[in-house]
């Protein structure tokens, strides 16, 4: 094999790792919003019904960003810096949900806190948008 070659599947292996590390982190911030949900609506204690309106209706809208993201990544054929700035992206997106999720619903419990429900994803939608919209800036090759 030549060196071209061998630096080929070493870049291939690399962001193979990098799409990998990021989807493990998008799982892992989608499962922990859900069991979010379960806990404070004591999901436990439910019937059927509970389940079928509220854990549906706030699941889907709390885990959306993660899922656009996740597709983002998979679906889109990226260059190395792109796939490095997804990750980051998807690191800031994660540990900005997982934060908000756990001091608005565990260190500063209000009444209130059902509201983070709602503004969590749109942030997190803002921030997915910004991050594809670099991720695309960076793939442009400018003319002079």
């Amino acid at each position: 094999m030549t060196i071209v070659a061998l630096e080929d599947q070493e870049q291939l292996r690399i962001e193979k790792i990098i799409r990998g590390v990021a989807i493990y982190l998008l799982s892992g911030a989608a499962a922990f919003s859900l069991e979010v949900v379960v806990y404070v609506g004591k999901g436990w204690l439910e019937g059927p019904y509970w389940w079928l309106t509220t854990f549906l209706g706030v699941g889907i809208w709390l885990v959306a960003p993660y899922a656009g993201l996740s597709a983002l990544i998979l679906k889109k054929k990226h260059t190395l810096r792109q796939l490095v700035l997804l990750l980051f992206g998807s690191l800031g997106i994660v540990a900005f949900g997982i934060f908000i999720l756990l001091d608005g619903f565990f260190v500063h419990n209000d009444p209130r806190s059902w509201i983070i429900y709602v503004l969590v994803p749109i942030y997190q939608w803002i921030a997915v948008a910004a991050t594809a919209g670099i991720r695309y800036s960076i793939g442009l090759k400018i003319m002079l």
